[in-house]
């Protein structure tokens, strides 16, 4: 497991969304948005257990993580956080964490998401294994580099 650089935190802390790429039973590529936040060099998120990309993680818990910055380098690039990780996926989803969600990213902390909590609803723990990008977050030393 690879520490999360603090330029990394930083993007990882905005209300910017990440792609989440996992890959289906036939080997093709599944895409979706989530909302994460980070804890303890681990990047969090929710969804519903039945997800297609919560299957995914179980069968095979290879994940990447694409987050867009707003700004951009000094060439004029685009920044942006690529992680590329290995996922748990938990069998539940604390209320705490949905809270903590909703106020990052529609600035509400009981948001009636939380009055919808799913049965099946399921935490997914990703263990960052390498970033690359466009960002300072690829020049600090990570995991084993670009």
């Amino acid at each position: 497991m690879a520490e999360i650089p603090a330029s990394a935190q930083a993007l990882l802390g905005t209300d910017a969304v990440a792609h989440v790429w996992t890959r289906n039973p036939d080997g093709s590529p599944q895409v979706s948005v989530v909302w994460v936040i980070v804890r303890d060099d681990e990047i969090l998120f929710g969804t519903d257990g039945a997800s297609v990309k919560a299957r995914n993680l179980t069968n095979d818990p290879q994940v990447i993580l694409s987050i867009e910055d707003t700004e951009r380098n000094e060439r004029g690039f685009q920044r942006h956080l690529v992680v590329r990780g290995t996922a748990t996926v938990e069998r539940r989803i604390p209320a705490k964490l949905i809270d903590q969600l909703c106020l990052k990213y529609v600035g509400l902390a009981n948001h009636p998401l939380r009055l919808r909590e799913s049965p099946t609803a399921v935490t997914v723990r990703v263990t960052v294994d390498r970033l690359s990008g466009v960002g300072p977050w690829v020049a600090e030393p990570v995991g084993s580099g670009r």
